[in-house]
């Protein structure tokens, strides 16, 4: 298709964007330090999308050939996108895509917008991080449905899947061809010998990894022993094959299976059911044949997330020798059996390699700095680049290139591959918006957004999903300025765009509110979670030590004098010191309690020193609350209005996201609660709030006028055909603004975009309210009379100036005319 010269038009494969790719790796990966790399990988990837051009389905091409790139804005749409999994929801016989579908159009017209989760092949037999850890990242799972299905999907939502580029699952047929013995697989993943680990543990490269779980950082795996004679048989018979090495003495087979996983327990990962089968066999025959006590020999990990009961050594036993002693073994015969058993282990049962799992031990990381490892990423990229997709979600971005002694997050190549991944999309799916997803405070993704050099065109935002229980727990409204003075700070580009969430998959993110919560804030909704039966996901840190500029607020918001607590708490290091280092004798509550001259039921009381000192003393720090959006607030025994709080909330929610891409977690649609018995089946907390909910089931709940459920998804359907439809909540329109009800219980929303207008007020107290402020100060001409989309009746204003007496959770969409919405997406 040609286009005329005087119009701005896209050109596949555009020879600037190209060379630029080219470039940019060349930069990347500089021949004096990795040799003909870039100019190896360059040509692949070229090839590659020309790869992909050539095979889009023509149809694609032509919308794809119709878009002018200088009108980037353009590609989003006014449409509320709803978060789900592949299988949210599931029918018997069905694909649970096709189910998925029927549901949506059937109970929730006014959908329009759907970013279905990671939905390629998982081994869904055990823990897969809720479908993150992938097989595959270019078929989708059997039973979710077809390749096909799901780019049909695709195209009839405003849509948007994701893209995970950080890692794929260890059944990946790469890695486990390394783990078969083809050393030159091992080249996609970051792979240790125990040697090379030490060694590198030793020189301190791996010190300054920033840590988003408290998992072990490196999994232990056995490769396929080198020797056929071992190679082939299967576990008993290793077992049996390390016995005769042992021989005349022997060992319990139980005894040498568990010495086979000794490293792993030691390491303190998640085991796989073959691993802990090894655990289970052992405690039978301790059980059956001995007099020694499980708990003489074993605790339990803080840390690990798993159905199985999550046993590891206590700490005196270091060694296998140690193991053997404990057993009943002298200690010579211990020294004997073990090094004998050092000797043989590798040739018998394979050798031990450590491989880089930043998110859990079944995930692996994707080395970036290969031929190898970039050519696997660019070969699943291509998948996503053939579907007329919207956007792709950029999954754990910020942690897709390592470089040791380095925090591995966010480094500065991050950016310069984003760019080549960005260019990539213009070159051959311009229509795709890339949205980096990065799980972090608001002013680091503001920061990002407002970079000159390579601005994301998208990227996500994780504070509502804290801030916005908060507000409503607290009965605080002012509590959201916070963010609009955050925003204000940074110059973004008006073609970059957020992507808004109150609520999705994973647990609420402590991270992304970091910068807008107090210290006891966030304690407070920690233990209101953990109060309604939600779970709190800590990591571990440093004890002992505190950042100064934390600290700073530590005391502001106990109040406490900081200059005196200080000297109080802290050793005397030089003054340029960003860190704050406890006293010695300072070793529990009750210590500090009283270096601050008070007593420890005071400390209790405070939740900013209770957050203080379960940093400081027991190096626990929460970073995720698994919880329902309806858990994570203050419990109502009256279900109608609870209902109404839950509308209350997506109100404001949606509110606050303006002109931004608005979403809302499949679970919300219906106000699911916390679900225990999925987490419970799987052991993984997340999982408490991603329920496969049973077609048939819910559907005999919203039939029912009454419930919770049926009042619900008809409130949440009505609000997004409202905000679809609204002019001022367009995506070209102005950062919403808080405007002063002059009472904290009350928010005043404006939105606006041109000459449309909107101001949503909403109660989040369960009383009646009262409030009286003045809209003068709006930059336009007001009428007399305002009309409120949810009660369908005028709202006078007398001088610019609005009184109201405003219900428990009540909400007000006021417009100057009523905003036309299609029938056929209301459900009545």
């Amino acid at each position: 298709m040609k286009k005329s010269a005087d119009t701005q038009s896209w050109n596949p494969l555009a020879p600037d964007k190209l060379s630029s790719i080219c470039r940019i790796f060349s930069d990347l990966f500089p021949v004096s330090e990795t040799g003909d790399l870039a100019e190896r990988i360059s040509e692949y990837w070229i090839h590659k999308l020309k790869k992909i051009w050539e095979t889009k389905p023509d149809a694609i091409k032509q919308k794809d050939l119709a878009y002018h790139p200088g009108d980037p804005l353009s590609r989003i749409r006014q449409k509320s996108v709803v978060i789900a999994y592949a299988d949210s929801v599931f029918e018997k016989g069905k694909t649970s895509l096709e189910t998925l579908d029927q549901f949506m159009g059937h109970h929730f017209p006014a959908i329009a917008g759907l970013h279905i989760l990671p939905a390629c092949v998982v081994a869904d037999s055990r823990f897969n991080d809720g479908y993150f850890s992938q097989i595959v990242r270019d078929k989708i799972h059997p039973a979710f449905g077809t390749n096909q299905q799901f780019a049909d999907m695709m195209e009839k939502y405003f849509s948007m899947t994701d893209f995970v580029l950080n890692h794929v699952d260890i059944d990946n047929p790469k890695f486990q061809s390394y783990l078969n013995g083809n050393d030159a697989a091992g080249d996609c993943f970051f792979v240790f010998t125990e040697a090379e680990y030490q060694q590198r543990l030793s020189n301190g490269d791996f010190d300054q990894i920033f840590r988003p779980r408290p998992f072990p950082l490196f999994t232990i795996f056995r490769k396929t022993p080198t020797e056929n004679r071992f190679a082939r048989k299967n576990f008993s018979g290793r077992v049996n094959a390390m016995n005769k090495c042992l021989a005349p003495g022997r060992l319990p087979v139980e005894v040498i299976a568990l010495l086979s996983i000794f490293n792993k327990i030691k390491n303190d990962q998640m085991l796989l059911e073959n691993d802990y089968s090894c655990i289970t066999q052992f405690i039978e025959y301790l059980e059956q044949h001995t007099t020694i006590t499980l708990k003489s020999l074993f605790t339990l990990s803080k840390t690990q997330e798993t159905r199985q009961t999550p046993y590891i050594f206590k700490e005196f036993i270091k060694t296998k020798k140690d193991l053997l002693i404990a057993l009943g073994d002298d200690i010579e015969t211990a020294q004997t059996y073990s090094a004998i058993f050092e000797e043989n282990d590798a040739l018998i049962f394979g050798e031990e390699i450590r491989a880089l799992t930043t998110f859990s031990h079944v995930q692996v990381d994707l080395n970036t700095s290969t031929f190898k490892g970039l050519k696997m990423l660019a070969d699943d990229f291509a998948w996503y680049l053939t579907m007329d997709l919207n956007m792709l979600r950029l999954d754990a971005a910020n942690f897709a290139f390592k470089r040791w002694k380095t925090s591995c997050f966010g480094l500065p190549e991050v950016n310069l591959l984003m760019k080549i991944l960005y260019l990539s999309m213009e070159s051959v799916s311009p229509r795709i918006v890339a949205n980096l997803e990065v799980n972090d405070k608001l002013s680091a993704v503001l920061k990002q957004m407002a970079d000159r050099d390579a601005p994301p065109p998208m990227m996500y935002d994780f504070h509502l999903a804290s801030i916005l229980p908060v507000i409503f727990n607290t009965q605080n409204t002012d509590i959201a300025t916070r963010i609009f003075d955050m925003i204000r700070q940074y110059e973004i580009p008006n073609q970059s765009i957020r992507f808004s969430i109150a609520e999705t998959h994973d647990g609420k993110s402590v991270r992304g509110s970091l910068d807008l919560l107090t210290p006891s804030e966030r304690m407070s909704l920690a233990q209101i979670v953990e109060s309604n039966g939600g779970k709190i996901k800590s990591k571990g840190v440093p004890p002992r030590k505190y950042l100064k500029t934390e600290f700073q607020q530590v005391c502001f918001d106990a109040c406490l004098d900081e200059e005196d607590a200080f000297l109080q708490l802290a050793k005397q290091n030089p003054s340029q010191s960003p860190t704050l280092h406890l006293k010695d004798h300072i070793c529990d509550e009750s210590d500090i309690a009283q270096a601050l001259n008070i007593s420890r039921e005071q400390l209790q009381a405070n939740d900013a020193l209770t957050f203080f000192c379960n940093t400081v003393i027991h190096g626990r720090e929460p970073y995720e609350l698994c919880s329902s959006t309806r858990d994570a607030l203050i419990r109502i025994d009256d279900p109608a209005l609870e209902a109404k709080r839950f509308l209350a909330f997506y109100t404001i929610a949606f509110a606050l996201m303006g002109r931004h891409v608005k979403s809302i977690y499949f679970n919300d649609l219906l106000g699911l609660a916390n679900d225990y018995e999925r987490m419970n089946q799987t052991g993984e907390l997340r999982d408490i709030k991603r329920t496969k909910s049973d077609y048939a089931l819910l559907k005999t709940k919203l039939s029912d006028p009454e419930s919770f459920v049926h009042k619900t998804a008809k409130g949440i359907n009505n609000l997004i055909a409202l905000v679809d439809a609204d002019p001022s909540l367009h995506f070209l329109g102005n950062e919403a603004e808080l405007i002063s009800t002059g009472n904290p219980a009350v928010a005043c929303i404006h939105n606006h975009c041109g000459s449309h207008h909107t101001f949503v007020l909403i109660n989040t107290s369960g009383q009646n309210e009262t409030i009286s402020f003045d809209l003068s100060k709006i930059d336009r001409a007001l009428p007399k009379t305002l009309i409120d989309h949810f009660n369908h009746r005028p709202i006078d204003l007398k001088d610019e100036k609005l009184t109201l007496e405003p219900g428990p959770f009540q909400r007000l969409w006021l417009k100057e005319k009523m905003v036309v919405i299609p029938k056929e997406k209301l459900v009545e």
